[in-house]
């Protein structure tokens, strides 16, 4: 499993290094101290993760999952944090991240939560959990015509299964791993408020989002 990790505290940095190297099958195949530098060093490397500090210099961790998540859908995206700051909560969840973690996780448990990542999963913190099953979209946070807080990348996936495609099928005109989508589409239900896949064709169509 090869990991781009970005941190802007180096002695931090430092440490998830030597964290993640010692553990047989984790190779860290590059590292960053902000976004933009980020940025770079996935798209040169494509590893099977990138782990994001959400407080970065340039380009902070949400944005630059963003972009991550847009350019490359295949590569799921962890957020670190210290602080439990719903803000930064309600946004990783509304863009779909792949993890969510505070710092104050044991080392073991850190490791575990990317091998799940790794394996398709979604993982989210237990300190989130209030969140989780809430309208997360904050009161005036999505565009007027955006009721979802939807991204392109959320449309597109929801205009595939409109069309009947299964998640497999998605994945293939998508390059992204069948777990990947699989993430998404929980993200698009999240986001809707609804509970299964067949109420997006349905609400979208009800609608007109696609």
């Amino acid at each position: 499993m090869k990991i781009i990790l970005a941190e802007d505290q180096p002695l931090i940095l430092s440490s998830l290094k030597i964290l993640l190297s010692e553990e047989e099958g984790i190779e860290v195949t590059a590292t960053a101290s902000n976004g933009i530098d980020a940025l770079a060093r996935i798209s040169e490397h494509q590893p099977d993760i990138a782990v994001l500090d959400i407080y970065m210099p340039q380009m902070d961790g949400i944005e630059t999952a963003k972009k991550v998540m847009d350019d490359f859908p295949h590569i799921p995206v962890v957020l670190l944090t210290t602080f439990d700051n719903p803000d930064s909560i309600r946004k990783a969840i509304e863009i779909g991240v792949a993890g969510f973690l505070l710092k104050d996780i044991e080392p073991s448990v850190f490791i575990n939560a990317l091998k799940a990542v790794a394996g398709g999963l979604i993982v989210y913190h237990s300190g989130i959990k209030p969140y989780l099953n809430t309208n997360l979209p904050a009161p005036g946070s999505c565009p007027p015509d955006n009721d979802y807080c939807l991204t392109k990348k959320d449309l597109t996936i929801i205009s595939y299964i409109v069309q009947g495609m299964s998640n497999k099928e998605i994945s293939y005109l998508e390059n992204s791993s069948e777990g990947t989508i699989k993430n998404r589409v929980s993200t698009i239900l999240s986001k809707m408020s609804l509970q299964a896949r067949t109420q997006i064709a349905v609400t979208a169509l009800k609608e007109g989002l696609v």
